[in-house]
């Protein structure tokens, strides 16, 4: 069997970055060459810190100009989904949006799957490994009792951030399943783990590195079970 491109096109979650003990952001242990040999598949890792949506298409547009690739794995839409808490702590009774509403977090997504397909290359879609809004709520208001008070009257209650960021999970779905894409569900390795927050940094946003190993078992079923045969 032929050796494979698989290229990653996502936000730090996909990069597999995690929040270390002392405050710092730093790379996850993932041993890449083993992966790569397991599944027979070359990795080009295009996932960018903070990346939303916009950006990713860009970096998409420039890649396939550059390279080509057979199957492209997307992740987008925690930093989309996302607001600016300082400004929502500065003015917390006037409207704020997130940094990408949803409806135009879909219409990018289904245009950057389009572009794919119409290239030949295989795509798959990951759901969000969801939020520990608590965790995530300290970390964005730094513990300050003005800040958590400002935000917490705009948020209303602290599950809104889940909520919120669940919708844009809900929208990969819904594409994934209009374009006939392959899908990972990693939201539900998540959801059904008996300890939650034991897969999640302090920051409640990123998965730590034992929330890396469930993404990348749940990508190592995946092309274990079906994309390389199909991309044959």
């Amino acid at each position: 069997m032929n050796t494979k491109k698989v290229a990653l096109f996502g936000d730090s979650i996909l990069k597999g970055v995690v929040l270390d003990t002392n405050g710092r952001y730093r790379f996850a242990d993932i041993d890449w060459n083993s992966i790569e040999k397991r599944l027979n598949v070359d990795i080009v890792n295009k996932s960018k810190f903070g990346c939303e949506i916009k950006k990713g298409g860009k970096i998409l547009s420039d890649s396939m100009s550059r390279e080509s690739f057979d199957v492209a794995v997307i992740e987008y839409g925690g930093n989309d989904s996302d607001f600016c808490w300082g400004e929502v702590a500065a003015t917390p009774f006037e409207r704020h949006t997130s940094k990408t509403e949803v409806g135009e977090f879909e219409i990018r997504l289904e245009h950057m799957v389009s572009v794919l397909q119409d290239k030949g290359v295989k795509v798959v879609l990951m759901s969000l490994p969801p939020i520990d809004a608590e965790r995530y709520f300290d970390w964005i208001s730094q513990k300050d009792e003005q800040k958590q008070k400002n935000i917490m009257a705009f948020l209303g209650d602290v599950s809104r951030i889940n909520r919120y960021q669940e919708m844009y999970s809900n929208a990969i779905v819904q594409v994934a399943f209009k374009k006939r894409c392959d899908f990972v569900d990693v939201r539900k390795k998540f959801l059904q783990s008996d300890d939650f927050k034991g897969l999640m940094c302090l920051d409640g946003i990123h998965p730590n590195e034992k929330g890396q190993r469930e993404i990348i078992s749940a990508f190592v079923e995946y092309f274990n079970d079906t994309a390389l045969a199909k991309a044959n």
